[in-house]
Protein backbone atom coordinates (compact mmCIF):
# COMPACT_ATOMS: atom_id res chain seq x y z
CA UNK A 1 0.00 0.00 0.00
CA UNK A 2 1.31 3.75 -1.21
CA UNK A 3 1.99 5.71 2.43
CA UNK A 4 3.36 8.38 0.94
CA UNK A 5 2.32 12.09 1.18
CA UNK A 6 1.62 15.14 -0.66
CA UNK A 7 0.81 18.70 0.25
CA UNK A 8 -1.43 20.26 -2.98
CA UNK A 9 -1.74 23.93 -2.63
CA UNK A 10 -4.05 25.97 -5.21
CA UNK A 11 -6.49 28.10 -4.94
CA UNK A 12 -8.77 26.73 -7.41
CA UNK A 13 -11.50 24.53 -5.42
CA UNK A 14 -12.64 22.28 -8.32
CA UNK A 15 -9.29 21.53 -9.06
CA UNK A 16 -8.29 20.86 -5.09
CA UNK A 17 -10.79 18.41 -5.67
CA UNK A 18 -10.25 16.72 -8.67
CA UNK A 19 -6.61 16.14 -7.98
CA UNK A 20 -7.54 15.09 -4.15
CA UNK A 21 -9.49 12.37 -5.87
CA UNK A 22 -7.01 11.53 -8.21
CA UNK A 23 -4.21 11.33 -5.61
CA UNK A 24 -6.11 9.10 -3.09
CA UNK A 25 -7.14 7.04 -5.91
CA UNK A 26 -3.76 5.88 -6.29
CA UNK A 27 -3.85 5.88 -2.17
CA UNK A 28 -1.44 8.97 -1.80
CA UNK A 29 -2.08 10.38 1.65
CA UNK A 30 -2.93 14.12 0.93
CA UNK A 31 -4.02 17.48 2.46
CA UNK A 32 -4.61 20.59 0.79
CA UNK A 33 -4.76 24.58 1.08
CA UNK A 34 -5.87 27.08 -0.52
CA UNK A 35 -2.70 29.80 -0.63
CA UNK A 36 0.81 29.34 0.94
CA UNK A 37 0.29 30.67 4.59
CA UNK A 38 -2.20 28.15 4.93
CA UNK A 39 -0.20 25.30 3.88
CA UNK A 40 2.49 26.69 5.94
CA UNK A 41 0.24 26.24 9.11
CA UNK A 42 -0.20 22.56 8.30
CA UNK A 43 3.41 22.03 7.25
CA UNK A 44 4.11 23.30 10.83
CA UNK A 45 3.87 19.42 11.98
CA UNK A 46 3.37 17.14 9.19
CA UNK A 47 5.76 16.36 6.74
CA UNK A 48 5.11 15.37 2.90
CA UNK A 49 7.19 13.75 0.49
CA UNK A 50 6.51 16.15 -1.85
CA UNK A 51 4.64 19.58 -2.64
CA UNK A 52 2.58 20.97 -5.28
CA UNK A 53 1.86 24.61 -6.00
CA UNK A 54 0.33 27.05 -7.65
CA UNK A 55 1.75 29.95 -9.15
CA UNK A 56 -1.09 32.58 -8.88
CA UNK A 57 -2.66 32.67 -5.45
CA UNK A 58 -4.27 34.92 -3.14
CA UNK A 59 -2.46 36.07 0.61
CA UNK A 60 0.67 34.11 -0.16
CA UNK A 61 1.56 33.09 -3.38
CA UNK A 62 3.87 30.31 -4.88
CA UNK A 63 6.81 31.71 -5.17
CA UNK A 64 6.60 33.68 -2.13
CA UNK A 65 5.23 29.94 -0.84
CA UNK A 66 8.83 28.18 -2.28
CA UNK A 67 10.85 30.74 -0.74
CA UNK A 68 9.74 30.10 3.06
CA UNK A 69 10.01 26.37 2.64
CA UNK A 70 13.02 26.57 1.11
CA UNK A 71 14.36 28.20 4.36
CA UNK A 72 12.99 26.09 6.66
CA UNK A 73 15.85 23.18 7.34
CA UNK A 74 13.07 20.38 7.78
CA UNK A 75 11.39 21.13 4.77
CA UNK A 76 14.12 22.69 2.07
CA UNK A 77 14.56 19.28 0.87
CA UNK A 78 11.18 18.46 -0.06
CA UNK A 79 10.64 17.67 -3.79
CA UNK A 80 8.41 20.75 -5.05
CA UNK A 81 6.61 21.24 -8.18
CA UNK A 82 4.52 24.29 -9.75
CA UNK A 83 1.75 24.10 -11.47
CA UNK A 84 1.17 26.99 -13.70
CA UNK A 85 -1.38 28.45 -16.50
CA UNK A 86 0.99 30.70 -17.66
CA UNK A 87 4.91 29.58 -18.65
CA UNK A 88 7.16 32.18 -19.21
CA UNK A 89 10.12 30.19 -20.03
CA UNK A 90 12.85 32.82 -18.28
CA UNK A 91 11.00 33.28 -15.23
CA UNK A 92 10.37 29.57 -14.63
CA UNK A 93 14.29 28.75 -15.32
CA UNK A 94 14.79 31.74 -12.71
CA UNK A 95 12.42 29.35 -10.26
CA UNK A 96 13.95 26.03 -11.09
CA UNK A 97 17.32 27.43 -10.43
CA UNK A 98 16.34 28.86 -6.67
CA UNK A 99 15.45 25.33 -6.14
CA UNK A 100 12.23 24.46 -7.64
CA UNK A 101 12.56 20.53 -8.78
CA UNK A 102 10.04 21.03 -11.96
CA UNK A 103 6.54 22.44 -13.11
CA UNK A 104 3.40 21.65 -14.97
CA UNK A 105 1.57 23.36 -17.43
CA UNK A 106 -2.14 23.40 -16.69
CA UNK A 107 -4.30 21.67 -18.11
CA UNK A 108 -2.60 18.44 -17.60
CA UNK A 109 -3.19 14.93 -18.18
CA UNK A 110 -3.68 12.52 -15.33
CA UNK A 111 -1.05 10.16 -16.75
CA UNK A 112 1.67 13.22 -16.74
CA UNK A 113 0.71 14.45 -13.07
CA UNK A 114 1.36 10.71 -11.54
CA UNK A 115 4.62 9.92 -13.67
CA UNK A 116 6.15 13.12 -12.80
CA UNK A 117 5.17 12.68 -9.00
CA UNK A 118 6.43 9.23 -9.12
CA UNK A 119 9.72 10.20 -10.19
CA UNK A 120 10.18 13.24 -7.80
CA UNK A 121 9.26 10.71 -5.37
CA UNK A 122 11.53 7.88 -6.31
CA UNK A 123 14.45 10.87 -6.12
CA UNK A 124 13.35 12.20 -2.82
CA UNK A 125 13.75 8.18 -1.41
CA UNK A 126 17.42 7.75 -2.91
CA UNK A 127 18.16 11.66 -1.18
CA UNK A 128 16.54 10.34 2.12
CA UNK A 129 18.86 6.89 1.80
CA UNK A 130 22.16 8.75 0.81
CA UNK A 131 22.12 11.95 3.17
CA UNK A 132 19.53 10.83 5.98
CA UNK A 133 21.50 13.09 8.71
CA UNK A 134 20.21 12.73 12.10
CA UNK A 135 20.29 16.61 12.58
CA UNK A 136 20.20 18.94 10.24
CA UNK A 137 21.65 21.93 11.96
CA UNK A 138 25.13 23.81 12.23
CA UNK A 139 27.44 20.57 12.25
CA UNK A 140 29.99 22.55 14.80
CA UNK A 141 27.30 23.07 16.83
CA UNK A 142 25.99 19.73 17.39
CA UNK A 143 29.89 18.97 18.03
CA UNK A 144 29.88 21.25 20.84
CA UNK A 145 26.53 20.52 22.20
CA UNK A 146 27.71 17.06 22.50
CA UNK A 147 31.82 17.31 23.10
CA UNK A 148 31.10 19.81 25.90
CA UNK A 149 29.39 17.58 28.15
CA UNK A 150 31.40 14.54 27.21
CA UNK A 151 34.60 15.91 28.41
CA UNK A 152 33.30 17.41 31.88
CA UNK A 153 31.90 13.80 32.58
CA UNK A 154 35.37 12.09 31.58
CA UNK A 155 37.38 15.04 32.89
CA UNK A 156 35.80 14.68 36.35
CA UNK A 157 35.89 10.85 36.24
CA UNK A 158 40.41 11.52 35.79
CA UNK A 159 40.42 13.74 38.45
CA UNK A 160 38.40 10.98 40.81
CA UNK A 161 40.57 8.53 39.87
CA UNK A 162 44.42 10.32 40.14
CA UNK A 163 43.47 12.08 43.46
CA UNK A 164 43.03 9.64 46.08
CA UNK A 165 43.23 12.02 49.05
CA UNK A 166 40.20 14.42 47.94
CA UNK A 167 38.07 15.55 50.66
CA UNK A 168 34.27 14.41 50.64
CA UNK A 169 33.25 17.92 49.49
CA UNK A 170 35.48 17.99 46.75
CA UNK A 171 34.03 14.28 45.82
CA UNK A 172 30.91 15.40 46.26
CA UNK A 173 31.36 18.58 43.57
CA UNK A 174 33.01 16.32 41.28
CA UNK A 175 29.51 13.91 41.58
CA UNK A 176 27.52 16.79 40.82
CA UNK A 177 29.43 17.86 37.63
CA UNK A 178 29.28 14.54 36.54
CA UNK A 179 25.70 14.34 37.00
CA UNK A 180 25.03 17.71 35.86
CA UNK A 181 27.15 17.08 32.20
CA UNK A 182 25.60 13.63 32.08
CA UNK A 183 21.57 15.20 31.87
CA UNK A 184 23.18 17.66 29.60
CA UNK A 185 24.22 14.91 27.15
CA UNK A 186 21.04 12.86 27.55
CA UNK A 187 18.90 16.11 26.82
CA UNK A 188 20.67 16.57 23.56
CA UNK A 189 20.41 13.39 22.24
CA UNK A 190 16.76 12.69 23.65
CA UNK A 191 16.12 15.96 21.42
CA UNK A 192 17.34 14.18 18.39
CA UNK A 193 15.86 11.74 18.27
CA UNK A 194 12.31 13.67 19.34
CA UNK A 195 13.12 15.59 16.72
CA UNK A 196 14.39 12.19 13.66
CA UNK A 197 10.89 10.62 15.11
CA UNK A 198 8.92 13.68 14.28
CA UNK A 199 10.48 14.00 10.89
CA UNK A 200 10.03 10.14 9.66
CA UNK A 201 6.62 10.45 11.05
CA UNK A 202 7.01 7.87 13.40
CA UNK A 203 5.54 9.01 17.00
CA UNK A 204 2.31 8.33 18.23
CA UNK A 205 0.51 11.03 20.10
CA UNK A 206 -2.26 9.52 23.04
CA UNK A 207 -4.63 12.00 22.19
CA UNK A 208 -7.39 10.64 24.70
CA UNK A 209 -4.63 10.93 27.45
CA UNK A 210 -5.05 13.03 30.78
CA UNK A 211 -2.87 14.85 32.97
CA UNK A 212 -2.47 16.73 36.41
CA UNK A 213 -0.67 20.25 34.87
CA UNK A 214 0.21 21.34 38.92
CA UNK A 215 1.72 17.58 39.40
CA UNK A 216 3.28 17.60 36.53
CA UNK A 217 4.71 20.69 36.87
CA UNK A 218 5.93 19.88 40.37
CA UNK A 219 7.93 16.96 39.01
CA UNK A 220 9.39 19.05 36.15
CA UNK A 221 10.53 21.73 38.84
CA UNK A 222 12.39 18.55 40.98
CA UNK A 223 13.84 17.97 37.87
CA UNK A 224 15.36 21.36 36.71
CA UNK A 225 16.84 21.31 40.33
CA UNK A 226 18.77 18.01 40.07
CA UNK A 227 20.38 19.00 36.66
CA UNK A 228 20.89 22.97 37.56
CA UNK A 229 22.23 23.76 41.22
CA UNK A 230 20.07 26.55 42.82
CA UNK A 231 18.04 27.13 39.50
CA UNK A 232 14.73 25.84 40.83
CA UNK A 233 14.76 29.13 43.66
CA UNK A 234 14.41 31.17 40.70
CA UNK A 235 10.82 29.87 39.17
CA UNK A 236 7.93 32.21 40.45
CA UNK A 237 4.85 29.66 40.15
CA UNK A 238 1.26 29.90 40.53
CA UNK A 239 -0.83 26.97 38.91
CA UNK A 240 -4.54 26.19 39.05
CA UNK A 241 -5.16 22.74 39.34
CA UNK A 242 -6.13 21.27 36.30
CA UNK A 243 -6.37 17.74 34.14
CA UNK A 244 -5.40 18.64 30.74
CA UNK A 245 -5.54 16.71 27.63
CA UNK A 246 -2.04 15.96 27.09
CA UNK A 247 -0.13 12.78 27.79
CA UNK A 248 2.46 13.63 30.95
CA UNK A 249 5.33 12.34 29.23
CA UNK A 250 4.44 14.90 26.63
CA UNK A 251 3.44 18.24 29.11
CA UNK A 252 6.93 17.27 31.25
CA UNK A 253 8.90 17.73 28.13
CA UNK A 254 7.12 21.21 27.37
CA UNK A 255 7.09 22.73 30.50
CA UNK A 256 11.34 21.43 30.98
CA UNK A 257 12.39 22.85 27.49
CA UNK A 258 10.18 25.93 27.92
CA UNK A 259 11.46 26.71 31.67
CA UNK A 260 15.06 25.38 30.72
CA UNK A 261 15.08 28.23 28.11
CA UNK A 262 13.73 30.73 29.91
CA UNK A 263 16.31 30.36 32.98
CA UNK A 264 19.76 30.25 30.31
CA UNK A 265 18.30 33.35 28.64
CA UNK A 266 18.01 35.41 31.50
CA UNK A 267 20.36 36.65 34.07
CA UNK A 268 20.58 34.30 37.27
CA UNK A 269 19.75 37.43 39.22
CA UNK A 270 16.38 37.16 37.57
CA UNK A 271 13.13 35.40 37.96
CA UNK A 272 11.32 33.31 35.79
CA UNK A 273 7.04 33.33 36.38
CA UNK A 274 5.27 30.50 35.12
CA UNK A 275 1.73 30.51 35.93
CA UNK A 276 -1.39 28.29 35.00
CA UNK A 277 -5.32 29.64 34.60
CA UNK A 278 -8.34 27.98 33.74
CA UNK A 279 -9.68 30.07 31.43
CA UNK A 280 -12.99 28.35 30.43
CA UNK A 281 -14.92 24.78 31.12
CA UNK A 282 -12.65 23.87 27.99
CA UNK A 283 -9.28 25.65 28.36
CA UNK A 284 -6.45 26.17 29.85
CA UNK A 285 -3.68 28.59 29.71
CA UNK A 286 0.02 28.52 30.64
CA UNK A 287 2.35 31.03 30.46
CA UNK A 288 6.07 31.09 30.96
CA UNK A 289 7.91 34.61 31.85
CA UNK A 290 11.21 35.81 31.71
CA UNK A 291 13.38 38.83 32.02
CA UNK A 292 16.10 38.26 30.22
CA UNK A 293 17.81 39.18 26.91
CA UNK A 294 14.98 38.80 24.63
CA UNK A 295 14.39 37.90 20.89
CA UNK A 296 14.34 40.14 17.85
CA UNK A 297 10.96 40.37 16.25
CA UNK A 298 13.06 39.17 12.84
CA UNK A 299 14.39 36.29 14.98
CA UNK A 300 10.94 35.62 15.93
CA UNK A 301 9.49 34.74 12.52
CA UNK A 302 12.36 32.37 11.86
CA UNK A 303 12.00 29.82 14.63
CA UNK A 304 12.02 26.33 13.23
CA UNK A 305 14.45 23.40 13.95
CA UNK A 306 17.80 23.62 14.81
CA UNK A 307 17.29 27.55 14.64
CA UNK A 308 19.47 29.40 17.31
CA UNK A 309 19.34 32.70 18.84
CA UNK A 310 22.03 35.00 20.27
CA UNK A 311 24.54 32.32 20.04
CA UNK A 312 27.63 34.27 20.73
CA UNK A 313 25.79 35.83 24.21
CA UNK A 314 24.80 32.02 25.40
CA UNK A 315 27.16 29.11 23.97
CA UNK A 316 25.23 26.84 26.28
CA UNK A 317 21.92 26.93 24.46
CA UNK A 318 21.79 23.22 23.05
CA UNK A 319 20.67 22.85 19.16
CA UNK A 320 17.44 24.75 19.05
CA UNK A 321 15.41 21.84 19.27
CA UNK A 322 13.63 22.30 22.34
CA UNK A 323 11.06 24.97 21.02
CA UNK A 324 10.24 23.87 17.94
CA UNK A 325 9.68 20.04 19.20
CA UNK A 326 7.39 21.59 22.01
CA UNK A 327 5.50 23.86 19.41
CA UNK A 328 4.46 20.69 16.89
CA UNK A 329 3.45 18.76 20.15
CA UNK A 330 1.15 21.19 21.54
CA UNK A 331 -0.74 21.35 17.95
CA UNK A 332 -0.80 17.78 17.97
CA UNK A 333 -2.78 17.60 21.09
CA UNK A 334 -4.76 20.72 19.93
CA UNK A 335 -3.28 23.38 21.63
CA UNK A 336 -2.22 27.14 20.73
CA UNK A 337 1.10 28.44 21.39
CA UNK A 338 2.41 32.16 21.02
CA UNK A 339 5.50 33.92 21.61
CA UNK A 340 6.49 37.49 21.99
CA UNK A 341 9.51 39.15 23.18
CA UNK A 342 11.71 42.36 22.93
CA UNK A 343 15.26 42.17 22.98
CA UNK A 344 16.65 42.80 26.45
CA UNK A 345 13.43 43.47 28.09
CA UNK A 346 12.60 39.21 28.18
CA UNK A 347 10.02 36.70 26.37
CA UNK A 348 6.75 35.45 27.00
CA UNK A 349 5.38 32.83 25.93
CA UNK A 350 1.73 31.70 26.17
CA UNK A 351 0.22 27.56 25.80
CA UNK A 352 -3.60 27.12 25.21
CA UNK A 353 -3.91 23.28 26.19
CA UNK A 354 -7.89 21.67 26.38
CA UNK A 355 -9.39 20.67 29.73
CA UNK A 356 -10.31 16.99 29.69
CA UNK A 357 -13.85 16.40 31.12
Amino acid sequence: MNNRKIMLVDDDENLRETVYALLTHHDYEVKTASDGQKALEILSDWFPDLIISDMMMPVMDGHAFHELVKENVLLSSIPFIFLTAKIEENQMRTYLNQGADDYIAKPFTTKELIKIIQSKIERFDKIKNINNNIYLGDKKHFTHEVNTPLHGILGSVDLLLNNKNLDQEDVYKFYEAIKISGTRLNKTMQNIMHYQNLKNDTVIFDTSASTQVLDTFLTVKTKIAEAYENQEKRIICEIDKANLKISEKCLQFILFELIDNALKFSPESEKIIVSGTIINDESYELIIKDFGIGISENELNKIGAAQQFNRDKKEQQGLGLGLFLSKIIIKKFKGVFSISSKEKEGTTIKITLPISV
